[in-house]
This record gives structure tokens, sequence and C-alpha cells, in this order.
């Protein structure tokens, strides 16, 4: 066979296998009356991982890179991008590829409808099955199974539990605060906030603490432990490579694995034969204990127990580093926060050593906006992906209805909702905590605005809204209240930098994040911290 024909054979096969899908896709994508951005390579397999080695290098001219399908699929893009993409091509557009059309959502009200329209926009079942290592669970079921284990899971989020959270937050606080004291730098910054969260959900919500001697059922080394292998089980599903190349890097995940899987398992079977007496129904009695026969498996348990586990901690975790780097690199919101903070230890009864949940929470108004300022930036996760199944779904919108086609994946991208100009104003990339304030002349009226927490997604909306946002919001004030009350927490420059270069420095690797299973501020442990007195 000539070199002409092979050419042409090859050509015919492509055009078969992959040309005319993507024309048939681009056929479907007209019928939205959205913009469409063509993309020869689709969002998963061969092709794109081998697109994304090449990006990595840095190796290609500058007008493939910013094309706008390399600008959607290579790592990293939703965050990187921000509104960009949507300012060019529109807050509703479709990337058309080989495979399928997604749908990239940046408009609030289709974002709202989405989100809340759960039946007609679940979860993609092959995103969520990754999560199902220990059993499945409230993130990554649907329909009436959905509704059983939010049932079930949700009745533990009370009033009780909150003071829980805020006694302990307050008590492991301390005790990170005098390490950090006499430690100087401190380059541990996420390992210690990692654990402090992670002890945090152990006591309030499971019921279990290291530190109690009297408690045989865990001790110290075994929550140490669990935080280990749910570390290395979190790499292995967000990014295997990072726990090593070949066989020892599988065979580590695996250890992991079942040493992971033997605690939660010992956790439940501890609870079911020595149930123990606690002042709030944790999380654990609630799975335990159904209100009718409708109860959750052993798998379900335990799969339940991990999720918590993963996004009970790491979630709150990360806020709390993005904000501690943030108030060291702009000190003078630093300042800002700490007449908020001085004004709540001024207000405490006299005699009161741990200011009063009830009390405290209703005045944190410059903390709250910090924590919704952080999290408008640098949330959890930078996109929520849904889809239509098994039938096609209508948006309506002001201007148009948009007809979406069955199993087409809904791209609801939060990062580019909480920059677009038009809510946020001409400054949508800066870290302004003040934008949430309203009356910000008069420090006795400060309120934050409830308007803009309609352009909030960080913690998702609509029936699915995390049921911890308020165990996470006041678990971040009780920390922030114990480490400022009386320190203040700055850069250390290392021996070749200024402090306006330090400052450059770990403002540039915030703004570089990675999103793994949740947004990560990379190198953390390289920016170093020291905490002084005031």
């Amino acid at each position: 066979m000539s070199f002409a024909s092979a050419l042409i054979l090859v050509v015919a096969i492509w055009c078969i296998y992959v040309g005319w899908p993507w024309y048939r896709n681009w056929k479907q994508a007209k019928a939205l009356h959205v913009p469409i951005v063509i993309s020869p390579i689709s969002t998963s397999g061969a092709a794109l991982q081998s697109l994304r080695y090449i990006l990595d290098r840095d190796i290609l001219p500058t007008w493939i890179t910013r094309l706008a399908f390399v600008r959607l699929i290579q790592r990293n893009s939703r965050f990187q991008e921000k509104f960009a993409v949507h300012a060019e091509y529109g807050k509703l557009f479709i990337l058309v590829t080989p495979a399928t059309c997604e749908l990239y959502v940046a408009d609030v009200d289709a974002a709202k409808q989405v989100l809340s329209r759960w039946r007609d926009f679940p979860k993609p079942s092959s995103l969520l099955e990754k999560m199902n290592v220990f059993g499945k669970n409230l993130a990554t079921v649907e329909g009436a199974d959905w509704q059983r284990h939010r049932k079930l899971t949700a009745r533990a989020f009370n009033e009780k539990l909150h003071e829980a959270v805020w006694a302990e937050s307050t008590r492991n606080a301390t005790k990170v605060m005098t390490k950090w004291n006499n430690t100087k730098p401190v380059y541990s910054t996420r390992s210690d906030m990692m654990a402090l969260s992670l002890a945090v959900l152990f006591k309030a919500c499971l019921n279990i603490d290291g530190d109690d001697k009297d408690d045989t059922r865990i001790l110290a080394g075994d929550v140490a432990a669990c935080q280990w292998h749910l570390d290395v089980v979190l790499k292995g599903i967000s990014n295997p490579m990072a726990l090593g190349r070949g066989f020892e890097g599988i065979k580590k995940l695996k250890r992991s694995h079942k040493a992971l899987g033997e605690l939660l398992t010992e956790f439940v079977e501890a609870r079911t034969i020595r149930p123990k007496l606690s002042a709030h129904a944790d999380l654990l009695s609630s799975i335990l204990a159904p209100t009718d026969h409708r109860g959750l498996s052993s798998d379900e348990v335990t799969g339940n127990l991990f999720l918590f586990m993963f996004a009970g901690h790491e979630t709150t975790a990360n806020a709390l580093i993005y904000i501690i780097h943030l108030m060291a690199i702009f000190p003078a919101w630093q300042d800002w926060a700490l007449e908020e903070i001085d004004q709540l230890s001024h207000n405490r009864a006299d005699g009161e050593e741990v200011p009063s949940y009830s009390q405290i929470l209703p005045q944190t108004q410059r903390l709250r906006a910090i924590l919704y300022e952080t999290l408008r930036l640098y949330g959890p996760v930078p996109t929520l992906v849904r889809q239509t199944d098994p039938q096609a779904q209508t948006l309506v919108l002001p201007e148009q209805e948009v007809i979406i086609p069955k199993d087409t994946p809904v791209n609801v991208n939060t990062i580019a909702l909480h920059t677009d100009p038009k809510q946020w104003g001409p400054d949508p990339l800066a870290w302004r905590p003040d934008r949430w304030i309203l009356q910000p002349c008069d420090s006795s009226l400060q309120k934050v605005s409830n308007e803009l927490l309609k352009y909030l997604f960080a913690w998702g909306d609509g029936p699915r809204l995390c049921p911890g946002q308020r165990f996470s919001q006041i678990e971040v004030f009780a920390v922030l209240i114990c480490f400022f009350k009386s320190h203040r927490v700055e850069l250390v420059p290392s021996r070749d930098q200024t402090m306006d270069q330090a400052r450059s420095h770990a403002l540039s690797l915030i703004q570089n994040s990675k999103v793994g299973l949740t947004l990560q501020m990379p190198d953390a442990e390289s920016v170093g911290l020291r905490w002084v007195g005031r």
C-alpha cells in the first residue's frame, strides 16, 4: 500500500470513528442556541492526558495555549481561568468534543436551577465511584437513597453538636498556639491545621478523643494513624502518582486502604457494643440509630464516616490555611479583623475563660466576611458537576429557554460565578473582605450583606447544600478568635528575601493553587510564619 493510500485510509477511519460523532455532537449543540466551543480532544482519555503532559512542559506556542478548548481542558483550568472564558464566550456555552457535549454555566439563575433540581440534574455516577471506597455515602447516592442518607446524617447537626464544636475547636486551637508560640518560625501550618480539624471532628462528631485515657476504644496513636492513612487514601484517589511510581505506590495505597477500613470498622463496632453516653447525639449515633427500618448498611455507615472525615476536616482546615496566610500577607486586613476580635473579648462576661458560643457567634461580622471572601476566591470545589439523565431538561432564563439533551454533563463553574464583575465589582480577583460589609463607615452597624450570599456557592446550593456548613463556620470562627485574641501572625522572609518579596511569594503560591479532590495551596510548608504576642 502506497503512502497516499495509507493516509487516505487513516483519514477515512478518523472520519468514521471521530469525525462523524464530532459532527453529530456539533449539530446537537447548535439546537441549544448558546455559544459553541469546538474541541478535537475529549475531556477524558489518552489524548487528553497527552495534551496535558505537553502543556505542563510549556513548549507550545502561545496561540495554541490560548485556544478556548485548550484553556478549558488543561490542568487547573477552571481555577486559573475564573470568569475569563465566560467573559469571551458567554455565561452559558457548550463544549463540543468527539465524545460528548458539555454545558458550562456561570449564570446565577441557571446555576440555582441546576442545583435545586437535584432529581433532574443528578451527579454523574462515573465521577462518584472513586468516593465509594468504603461504601456508598451521602455524596455519592441519588434519589430515595440520598433522602435516606440525608435524613440520618442531618439529625446530628444540631445546636448541642455545634456547642461541642465550639468548645473542642477552642481547646485544640489553644494547644496548637502553645506549640507555635514556642517554635519560631512555624512551617507546619498545613499539617497542624489538618490535625486540629480532624481532632475536632473525632471528638465533636464521633465522640472519640485520643486524649481520653479512660476511653479504651481508641488511643491517641490510633487517631494519628487514622490521619496518616486517610491522607494516603485521598492522595490515591486524587493523584496516585504522589504516592510513588510503580509497585511501591500501589503497595502503600493498599496498606493504607486496609488499615483505614479496619479503623472505621473498629469505631462502629466499639459504639455498637458499648455505646458511650454523651451530651449530644453525634454523627455516629445518628447513623447507627434509624428512627424507622430504613437504616444504613454496614458499608454505608463506614462510607459516611469516610466522607465526613474527608469533607468534614479537609475543607475546614484548608479554609483556615488560606485565611492565616492571607492575614499574614495583608497585615491591614489582619488589623481590621483584630479590631473585631478585641471587641468580642471585651464583651465577654467577667470570669468567662472560653467565649460563649451563643453570645459570640452572632457578633462575628468581620470574621464572617473574611471567611466568605476566602471561600469566594479559594473555595474547596471550583466546579460542581451535574448531568441531565435520563431525559432532556429545560433551563428557563430571562432571555431564553435552554433545552439540554439527555446525558449531557453540566459544569456549574463556581469560581467563574465568584469572579463575575457584574456581582463582585471591578476588582473581583482581589481579596477584599470589606466588600461583604454593609454600612462600612460606622463600625457599630457593620453587617454582612445577605444579598451577596445569594452569589456564594462555596457550600453548594439547593437541597444538596452541605449539611456541615454551620459546623465548618463555627470551627473557623472559634479557631481564629483563639489564635488572634493575643497574637498576630507575620511572614518570615528567607535569607535572600525582603518582606515584600516574601509576601509576593506567598501570594503567588495561593494564586497558583492546585485542584485535587479539593483546592489546595501548594508548598504551604515552604512559607514561614511567626506568631507574635500583642
